[in-house]
């Protein structure tokens, strides 16, 4: 998507999310739905770090209750190799079709304040998870673990032979349209 030069990040967002029973979803809320109310991807298996369905990620944590830091990137093409200790990861494709993501907990679909805009399209999907840690900060009468996780998750629009993807971005530019 990005013929100029190497590929730059162009969004990111950095927030908690609930992991319930160790699941957590990365949603496009403006996709249309099936009508099933459980219209989302099937669970991961155990080992699993993902899987993808129509419009949504489901991931799959270390710890079955917590918190989560996420960090959610758009980049303009395929973004570099982290750099460090090596992490859980995997790689998947997923059609976004409406183009508002938001991370969503994993049983009650209860969603994180913020969202991110991207251009409707077919994107891949790397996701970083690194081992979690211990740290825990008292909620209430229980004790859920903050920030013991840590997750990255890297968007960037697939390249189709014959598609034209010049119509998501803004004219005159490689940046696409937000």
């Amino acid at each position: 998507m990005n013929p100029a030069g190497p590929p730059y990040l162009l969004a990111a967002l950095r927030q908690e999310v609930r992991a319930e029973d160790h699941l957590f979803h990365l949603v496009d809320t403006a996709a249309p739905r099936t009508g099933d109310p459980d219209d989302q991807p099937p669970t991961p298996e155990r080992g699993t770090l993902a899987t993808v369905g129509a419009g949504a990620a489901t991931l799959n944590s270390a710890l079955a209750d917590h918190y989560p830091d996420v960090t959610l990137e758009l980049w303009s093409g395929q973004p570099p190799d982290l750099a460090g200790p090596p992490a859980d990861h995997i790689r998947l494709a997923v059609a976004l079709d409406g183009g508002r993501l938001a991370l969503c907990s994993g049983v009650s679909h209860l969603p994180a304040p913020r969202h991110l805009t991207v251009p409707p399209g077919r994107y891949n999907l790397d996701a970083w998870r690194s081992a979690p840690t211990d740290t825990r900060r008292p909620v209430g009468a229980e004790a859920i673990p903050h920030s013991a996780e840590h997750w990255l998750l890297r968007l960037w629009l697939s390249s189709t032979p014959g598609r034209d993807d010049s119509s998501l971005l803004d004219p005159g530019s490689t940046r696409p349209r937000l």
